[in-house]
């Protein structure tokens, strides 16, 4: 492309090792050419290279709500169970996958 992305944002971790293999392949530089970030800090984030940026989410936390929320409703006894809302956040972890666009690009 004359006009190709400086970055992507991939759903998870291994689409993210995807793009960087395919990257590679092309011949562009990680993150020099382009950035890549990931999503879900999974352990494998740290070893391909260059080690991946990515979104960590609180999983643990996201369970506890989930049973907490089941168990509501299971003890309810046919009673209307409200919605509940949550904002868990994020975490940005930075590694080597990730850098500011090459100027003139």
């Amino acid at each position: 492309m004359a006009d190709r992305p400086t970055a992507i944002f991939a759903s998870n971790d291994d689409m993210a090792a995807a793009a960087v293999a395919v990257a590679h392949r092309r011949r562009l530089d990680v993150p020099g050419d382009i950035s890549i970030c990931g999503f879900d800090a999974t352990a494998m984030a740290t070893t391909i290279w260059p080690e991946l940026t990515t979104i960590r989410q609180p999983i643990a936390r996201k369970a506890e709500f989930a049973v907490a929320l089941l168990s509501r409703a299971a003890h309810s006894q046919g009673s209307a169970i409200q919605p509940a809302h949550s904002n868990f956040g994020f975490e940005l972890i930075i590694r080597a996958s990730s850098g500011p666009p090459v100027p003139g690009d």
